[in-house]
């Protein structure tokens, strides 16, 4: 038989959020200091960091990003080397002959092969780099190197410190924006702190923290690397009181791990709030999905009416008054199942079509609605002691 949990139902208030897009990369040095950190804005929690240890094939990695996602969004290997990237405004590239890169991401490839930036350098001018017309990637290494790949002026563009002991990327195009602190008022908050100030972890975590996004695209987790002490420092839905370090070296020998982000911290009411009403996991087509049954068990016969399950999720009628009608399966005994994917929260009530009664438990207290997230089968039971008409 297969194995199936059953849930107690959690129930609370929600609210509209604004919207917001963003992301933000910076890296500096100074001595024997070199830092790196990623404010990393989405439309979903759904995420993750997977452990590669070494081989005689590749170094060992730490990547992050999305669970179901075709690609990481950034990582670091043993050696210090460090990715990420950011959105930009889209743009057109003609003219670029090269072949395209066989195989997966490229930068996933460049965390296991090299060590420094000349050699990452040297990897990517050999391929077509088709992300660069939405995208810029930020590379630093343990030495205090750092570049940031970008298409703009219908070229490739490597872009340098020049001057400056610090790089920084966020939502547009460096190369043809002749003055990114107008452009971008992340982009000069931390331009400011970074020129005033040396790196360090206090100073790197104070801009995270004012650099940060909110609204339907928060900032949905942070991380922090010590490229010269192969450490990386976490931190869950701009939450920067809390953060989860892991040591590279120490990580490498417990084997290969794949982690929620969201399992190293407590869940806030601000990050359910924004899983329960704006997530937008429903777009990774990759994800598990899971049977969800809802079984109705009524203590009085009901009769000349029928009882539906609507809710939040897109399979329970995304809380349209029809929902979605159950099946009876016995006398007074109801069963509905649907398919939805891990790691959804949605909320859920049963009812009858109209809405005409809802259903009380043996106190006369509403029962059959709350809210549930999806980790594997479930089945949830509602115990019905009556049907009580709706005023």
């Amino acid at each position: 038989m297969k194995k199936r949990d059953v849930l107690f139902l959690l129930v609370f208030s929600v609210e509209l959020v604004r919207v917001s897009t963003a992301c933000t990369i910076f890296t500096a040095s100074s001595n024997n200091v070199v830092l790196t950190a990623n404010n990393e804005d989405m439309c979903t929690t759904n995420t993750v960091i997977h452990i590669l240890p070494p081989s005689d094939e590749k170094y060992g990695c730490i990547f992050w990003g999305f669970k179901g996602d075709h690609n990481y969004q950034g990582g670091m290997n043993e050696h210090g080397l460090f990715f990420d990237g950011a959105g930009t405004p889209p743009v057109v590239m003609t003219g670029w002959d090269l072949p395209e890169f066989d195989g997966r991401y490229i930068f996933e490839t460049v965390l296991k092969k090299c060590k420094t930036v000349t050699e990452v350098i040297e990897l990517v001018k050999k391929y077509s780099q088709p992300y660069l017309k939405f995208s810029h990637i930020l590379v630093a290494d343990a030495n205090g190197d750092a570049v940031i790949f970008e298409w703009g002026n219908n070229q490739m563009n490597y872009i340098r410190k020049g001057e400056n002991d610090f790089l920084i990327a966020t939502n547009f195009n460096l190369t043809e924006t002749p003055d990114p602190e107008k452009e971008c008022n992340r982009y000069a908050k931390a331009k400011k702190m970074l020129s005033e100030n040396g790196p360090s972890i206090s100073l790197f975590e104070k801009i995270l923290s004012v650099t940060h996004a909110e609204g339907n695209f928060p900032t949905v987790y942070s991380n922090l690397c010590d490229l010269k002490n192969r450490k990386m420092y976490l931190y869950n839905f701009h939450n920067y009181m809390f953060r989860k370090e892991f040591d590279l070296a120490k990580e490498f020998e417990k084997g290969e791990k794949e982690y929620m982000i969201r399992s190293f911290f407590p869940e806030t009411n601000s990050e359910l709030l924004f899983r329960y009403m704006n997530d937008c996991i429903d777009n990774f087509e990759d994800l598990p999905v899971h049977e969800i049954s809802f079984k109705v068990n009524a203590n009085k016969p009901f009769e000349n009416n029928k009882i539906i399950i609507k809710g939040s999720a897109k399979e329970l009628g995304d809380w349209d008054d029809s929902g979605v009608e159950m099946e009876e399966q016995s006398e007074n005994t109801f069963q509905k199942s649907v398919m939805i994917k891990e790691g959804k929260l949605f909320g859920f009530a049963v009812t009858t079509q109209k809405e005409q009664y809802t259903p009380v438990d043996d106190r006369n207290q509403k029962t059959g609605e709350g809210v549930i997230e999806v980790k594997s089968d479930t089945t949830i039971f509602v115990n019905v002691y009556d049907w009580k008409k709706n005023e």
